[in-house]
């Protein structure tokens, strides 16, 4: 597109260019056939040498300047009436569009030395061949500072478009982590809280078949999982939202040992022990403490059912751990989402994660620092 543009543009000014040069041409060549500046054709010769090359000032810039230049040697009694400003025209556009700078240095310095030659042949007085000397540099100079600050406003514009489209992968970068960070914070939350569910309708399902009136107590206990998972997806869609205040993650949210005990009740049995001083709930480590504690116990209830799984969360001044293991099958251990969550989550807090299935034993551990903050 854009090669079209400059091509759709060059075309329009080489246009432009003819046209002017043939304006030029017909004006000098009115002027010197009413008041000659030469003898015979020499008037038009020179007429048409010195103005013609303007129809390609702009696509042949050195060449078109050398022509006109040369024609400057050509002796006259007089000078056309807009001789200056066709000079003037093609050194500008010399300036502009020539290239190499050396090249059109020396075709600056041939231009000097015929307009001073032509200039002491004809009528005028030798310090005439000063201004002949500044109408080919002054333009030409001018030239190449229109040059420098047209390339200097094109790294501008390249740069500037690259810079929108820095920011537009960037956006779209944040997007997807912005993405990522939801569905992990969901399933943080949901996926554990459907394992209890799930687990609940199981028992639910059997007391029925046995006896009816022994699926009150699941059935209670489902109702208060759904009621528990709608209040968590609240505040995790609360603190995901720009006007989310500070802590708001952490409002309304169980501790560790109400998570173990619910997941007791739902049938994982588990032992929780909690050494140290924890931070307040609020404080990012606490909410990755809850939430390893949570992909523990869902994992369990999954891949190990019925199996005791035995969780030690213990802080420190400089950190916490949180260490979990359960009797598993390592046929049935498969990385997912849930521990995917758990590393990132960790490496997110400058933490570290590891996990292993030895001997039989499916085992986490998580090393959270906090910097001594308490």
């Amino acid at each position: 597109m854009r090669l079209l543009d400059r091509l759709s543009t060059r075309l329009g000014s080489t246009r432009l260019d003819t046209a002017l040069a043939l304006a030029f041409v017909l004006v000098g060549l009115a002027q010197v056939i009413v008041w000659p500046i030469a003898d015979g054709v020499i008037g038009e010769l020179f007429v048409l040498g010195t103005t013609l090359p303007l129809a390609w000032r702009r696509t042949r810039p050195i060449e078109s300047t050398l022509v006109m230049a040369g024609f400057f040697l050509i002796p006259t009694d007089g000078f056309a009436v807009l001789g200056f400003v066709v000079v003037i025209l093609q050194l500008f556009a010399l300036g502009t569009h020539g290239e190499p700078t050396r090249v059109v240095a020396a075709v600056t310095a041939f231009a000097c030395g015929t307009s001073v030659v032509g200039t002491l042949l004809g009528p005028e007085p030798p310090v005439a061949a000063i201004g002949g000397v500044l109408v080919v540099v002054a333009p030409l100079l001018a030239g190449r500072l229109v040059r420098h600050l047209q390339r200097q406003n094109a790294a501008l514009l390249s740069l500037t478009d690259q810079l929108r489209e820095e920011r537009a992968r960037a956006e779209a970068n944040a997007v997807d982590a912005e993405r990522a960070r939801i569905a992990q914070e969901l399933h943080d939350v949901v996926g554990h809280e459907v394992t209890l569910i799930a687990i609940h309708a199981e028992a639910a399902t059997s007391a029925l078949a046995v006896d009816p009136g022994r699926a009150a107590e699941p059935l209670a206990a489902i109702r208060t999982t759904a009621h528990q998972t709608l209040a968590e997806i609240r505040s995790v869609l609360n603190a995901l939202s720009p006007s989310a205040e500070p802590g708001s993650l952490g409002a309304g949210l169980e501790t560790t040992a109400a998570l173990a005990a619910r997941a007791r009740a739902a049938g994982i049995p588990n032992t929780l022990t909690e050494t140290g001083s924890p931070l307040p709930d609020e404080a990012p480590a606490s909410l990755a403490v809850r939430r390893v504690v949570r992909e523990c116990l869902t994992n369990a209830g999954r891949h190990a059912a019925g199996q005791p799984v035995t969780i030690g969360v213990h802080w420190d001044p400089d950190g916490v751990c949180v260490e979990a293991a359960n009797p598993t099958d390592a046929t049935a251990y498969a990385a997912g989402r849930g521990l995917a969550g758990l590393r990132h989550r960790a490496e997110l807090l400058g933490g570290t994660f590891a996990a292993a299935v030895d001997n039989g034993t499916f085992t986490v551990r998580v090393r959270i620092p906090t910097g001594g903050t308490r």
